[in-house]
């Protein structure tokens, strides 16, 4: 099920896919060894386990676009990308990259400000 409408589309600078891409990485590195070692190791949460493939893919979309960036020959575009996530990988950024990253937090401060701006979603009858 999508919510097309609960999607956000936040601009990422020059470098900014790679800070985030390291974030969520780091996030699904975390708990991908957790979950495969048998040693009484826990996840963060239950729902991260669900989470995961959502992760996955916003890495993949994010390195794609890292790589590009850092392949690009000549002068680097001052215009941001726009990067659209989907309402199921901007909950999993919030509840799993978020609290627990040490990197890439200016990218990660837009995606919370952009979702947080639900206002107009928001009926009242």
């Amino acid at each position: 099920m999508s919510f097309p409408h609960l999607d956000q589309v936040i601009e990422l600078n020059r470098g900014e896919a790679g800070q985030l891409w390291w974030a969520v990485a780091d996030c699904g590195r975390r708990n991908a060894i957790r979950l495969h070692q048998n040693q009484g190791l826990r996840v963060e949460s239950a729902g991260v386990v669900v989470a995961l493939p959502a992760l996955l893919r916003v890495a993949k979309r994010l390195k794609r676009l890292d790589d590009r960036e850092l392949r690009r020959v000549g002068v680097p575009k001052n215009k941001p990308v726009q990067f659209r996530l989907r309402c199921d990988e901007l909950v999993a950024l919030m509840l799993y990259v978020w609290p627990h990253s040490y990197s890439g937090h200016v990218v990660l401060g837009k995606v919370q400000q952009v979702s947080l701006n639900l206002e107009h979603l928001i009926k009242f009858t």
